[in-house]
């Protein structure tokens, strides 16, 4: 059965998808809803740091992302009402905890279409305004990799602070076990840099925020202790922690959203050319070892995987 009523976010545009005093009011009621959100949420939350922030002031709350419960335990702990740019359209469609996003107030965006992206844009600007905050995930989707911190930026926290004139506020929630540790680092003018330059000094402290908790947090595990293809049993852990949500079809060109700049995209499309290459006597002693790592690369192609096991066994 459908969510009554959250269809409209589909389709909404700048000057409905709230109202001036729905705005108001998110915010007088976020005190009471944020203790609803810490008790819904299964992990225990542990406020790691958090900055002396400005009470009269909207912030954007940029975060990592990588696991199911990192946005209720976000919205829980931060200080204030976010809103939550919420892009995932099959949990929009049939997940009653969306209803809660609603009650704190959110921003559909469809990551597959450009224009819902450039509308998604426009509606922070006004809700950063009006003097509330916002919240967004600028990796994409989750960080599903197994060696990088922080998957690079999609450049939306660098507009919104052109466009409003706000702060960017770092947040990194951290899962070990039951616990869920969040670090909210101090705020960050990203004006005063080029694009390139802000978001890449905001990735970089993320990604420090990320590894410093993991040296704090982290027991350490022998290389016994791994099974005979580790980066497979990632993979499958990284499917289980997709499957703690109820799916209804397979949705991962949109899930597994991620950027990539011009450099990524030449590499893999220079990449996927190799696909038509036949090897023959001339090219086989250059070739042969080439095509051998790409279908390594293709048996840990995540998203090949959650295409072919995305429903639950």
């Amino acid at each position: 059965m459908k969510n009554y009523g959250l269809q409209k976010f589909k389709k909404s545009n700048v000057d409905n998808f709230t109202s001036d005093i729905g705005i108001k009011i998110r915010r007088k009621i976020n005190p009471f809803l944020r203790p609803i959100l810490k008790m819904a949420t299964k992990g225990n939350i542990i406020i790691d740091s958090y900055p002396k922030l400005d009470d009269n002031k909207p912030y954007i709350f940029v975060s990592t992302h990588y696991f199911v419960e990192d946005a209720i335990a976000n919205l829980s702990s931060i200080d204030r009402n976010a809103y939550a740019l919420f892009g995932t359209t099959d949990q929009l469609e049939v997940n009653k905890e969306v209803y809660f996003a609603w009650l704190n107030g959110f921003i559909y965006v469809d990551r597959l279409n450009e224009e819902s992206r450039k509308s998604a844009l426009l509606k922070m600007e006004r809700i950063l305004k009006n003097g509330s905050s916002v919240l967004i995930y600028p990796e994409g989707g989750f960080n599903n990799t197994d060696n990088l911190l922080c998957l690079k930026l999609f450049a939306s926290p660098y507009y919104l602070s052109l466009m409003t004139n706000c702060l960017v506020v770092p947040i990194t929630p951290f899962l070990v076990d039951q616990n869920i540790y969040i670090r909210v680092g101090e705020p960050l003018d990203l004006t005063i840099y080029e694009k390139k330059e802000g978001l890449s000094i905001l990735r970089d402290i993320l990604a420090t925020q990320i590894y410093e908790m993991i040296e704090t947090y982290t027991p350490l595990t022998s290389r016994k202790a791994l099974g005979k293809d580790p980066k497979l049993d990632y993979m499958e852990q990284r499917r289980q922690e997709y499957l703690k949500t109820n799916w209804t079809k397979d949705i991962w060109e949109e899930e597994l959203t991620r950027y990539y700049d011009q450099d990524d995209l030449e590499f893999i499309n220079v990449t996927n050319s190799m696909d038509d290459i036949k090897i023959n006597k001339n090219n086989q002693e250059i070739m042969a070892p080439i095509l051998v790592r790409r279908l390594e690369q293709k048996k840990y192609d995540f998203k090949s995987y959650m295409h072919q096991n995305w429903q639950k066994k």
